[in-house]
């Protein structure tokens, strides 16, 4: 179950940074990371009912730090596209979210058989490939973008660290404070750099199923650390750009280079070392 609750977290995290994308496409890019953040609190509300649990403050606090590294994260990932190259930065950031989370999973004796190690570090290669995306150019120093890469990568990856320290009891309730946390912090950053607060309303619809894309997502990813390894967990949620890039071929018709397709292949293998391990 911990294999296919961490699947579901990458498709459905996937397609939330899709919805994303497309919200984004209409600009104040801040506002929509705060209006996705409100429909995420919704929606873990409207979901976290059938799914049960009884949540300690404990389990509460967890989430309320996870949403705020969460937040960096976007902060992180977004300034450094702004001043980067994507095809530096998110890569890193991408393999950092998983990476991260496994080391933390060793340190902590959360260590899987050989067959499995081998396929988490085929799925990490496999989500740089998937990420690599086109270069903007921005004429800045390398040294920039990989800077914010890890930072943001640090940021999802504590994410999933401090979602998986959750009770077995908790369900997905820790993703409400997630979100308000997350949410609070997004509207410190907009105040300080003077950004718009409202998204614009074509924007609406697409950040609305994002953020209750990425509650589903999160929450499997929870169900999936509540039921099998940190490690596995954090390394097949991370594989979420798989589904940005295939939606954006099937809805967008965006070509898939060699290297992503390349990605997707490793990605394929190290699910079913997993599966085996």
């Amino acid at each position: 179950m911990a294999i296919l609750f961490g699947l579901m977290a990458a498709v459905f995290s996937g397609s939330g940074d899709f919805l994303g994308g497309l919200a984004s496409r209409h600009g104040r890019i801040v506002a929509i990371a705060i209006a996705s953040h409100l429909a995420g609190i919704v929606a873990t509300f409207a979901i976290a009912p059938f799914v049960g649990g009884n949540p300690t403050a404990v389990d509460l606090g967890w989430g309320a730090a996870a949403g705020v590294c969460g937040a960096i994260g976007i902060v992180a990932l977004y300034t450094g596209f702004s001043r980067s190259d994507i095809a530096i930065v998110s890569p890193i950031a991408a393999v950092g979210a998983a990476g991260f989370p496994v080391a933390y999973a060793f340190i902590s004796g959360d260590r899987p058989g050989t067959l499995t190690t081998a396929g988490l570090l085929v799925g990490m290669g496999g989500i740089w490939l998937i990420s690599r995306g086109r270069s903007t150019t921005k004429g800045t120093h390398a040294g920039v973008g990989v800077a914010y890469g890890v930072a943001a990568g640090l940021g999802f990856g504590w994410l999933l660290v401090f979602l998986g320290l959750t009770s077995q009891d908790a369900g997905i309730w820790p993703l409400a404070p997630a979100r308000a946390a997350g949410g609070v912090f997004l509207v410190f950053v907009a105040l300080v750099l003077r950004r718009d607060l409202v998204p614009s309303r074509p924007a609406v619809a697409p950040l609305v199923g994002a953020g209750a894309a990425t509650i589903v997502g999160n929450g499997a990813f929870i169900l999936a650390t509540q039921t099998g390894s940190l490690a596995v967990a954090s390394v097949l949620a991370a594989m979420f750009p798989a589904a940005t890039v295939v939606l954006a071929r099937l809805v967008m018709s965006e070509r898939l280079t060699r290297t992503r397709l390349a990605g997707l292949g490793l990605a394929l293998i190290a699910i079913g070392m997993v599966a085996a391990g």
